[in-house]
């Protein structure tokens, strides 16, 4: 018996990775990013992509599979001062941080501590970072003590790679893209398959996503959600005895596209 409300829980916008999907562009990225810190042969990594893309994912992943070899600093709200910035350094080791000794000071300690210890910075939406955080991280990553690893929506990334913080520094850009029609068929017949829901991935056509792919552009975190609302619409008709509507057919792919405004009606 098809159990859709169960179902629309695996498309969930939350960020897990044991729900680890392996895209060619998602391994692609996070092999560069995982050979950058393993070879240290730079010490900024950027990760550019358009939002929905699945930045935020690729620093989780990344840094779960790090923290158990190496310390990792993970940072998802690039809302700090200079000072805030060396005290999750500081505390990341355990160091006491005296917030009355000047800022130098601090600084030549902190890449004293850290010049023999292993480790990656993660810092998630950088975008949003102003004027003195970047050239904090630029003045840090010049020790070739520190080594950073920051995602940036595409377009404003673009923009400040160009700054003069980063222009001519050594640094590894890595791009996510969007996927593949074939990818999103796979990713949704392998999230049901393997969480015992067989007889609901039977009926994911070919056309039907197709018909998902147009809709969605290929965006992973548009594809989720769709999924999530098309899962619930299902749910209703058939708790409700509505058997048009309890099997993918242009109309209710359609309904679903409007209903997150992919379409207008």
């Amino acid at each position: 018996m098809r159990d859709f409300k169960d179902a629309k829980e695996l498309f969930a916008d939350i960020i897990d990775t044991k729900y680890y999907f392996d895209s060619v562009s998602t391994e692609i990225a996070k092999n560069k990013i995982l050979d950058a810190i393993y070879e240290k042969n730079a010490p900024l990594i950027f990760v550019i992509a358009d939002p929905g893309e699945g930045k935020s994912y690729i620093l989780k992943l990344t840094n779960e599979q790090l923290k158990d070899k190496q310390l990792t600093v993970f940072i998802d709200h690039p809302f700090f001062d200079k000072r805030d910035l060396l005290k999750m350094l500081y505390n990341a080791k355990g160091l006491s941080f005296d917030k009355d000794i000047n800022f130098n000071t601090l600084k030549e300690k902190l890449i004293e501590e850290y010049k023999d210890t292993k480790h990656t910075i993660f810092l998630d939406e950088a975008q949003l970072l102003n004027e003195e955080q970047f050239e904090l991280i630029r003045i840090l990553s010049d020790t070739k003590v520190f080594q950073f690893v920051l995602s940036m929506h595409k377009e404003e990334g673009l923009k400040i790679l160009q700054k003069k913080h980063f222009k001519s520094r050594t640094k590894v850009i890595v791009t996510l893209q969007s996927l593949k029609n074939s990818e999103i068929g796979r990713y949704i017949y392998s999230t049901l398959l393997k969480n015992g829901h067989g007889d609901i991935a039977s009926i994911f056509t070919k056309r039907a996503v197709k018909k998902i792919s147009f809709y969605t552009k290929g965006n992973f975190r548009t594809v989720k959600k769709y999924l999530y609302v098309l899962f619930g619409l299902l749910a209703y008709a058939k708790r409700n005895g509505l058997e048009k509507y309890q099997n993918l057919n242009n109309c209710i792919l359609t309904m679903c596209a409007i209903d997150i405004g992919l379409v207008n009606e």
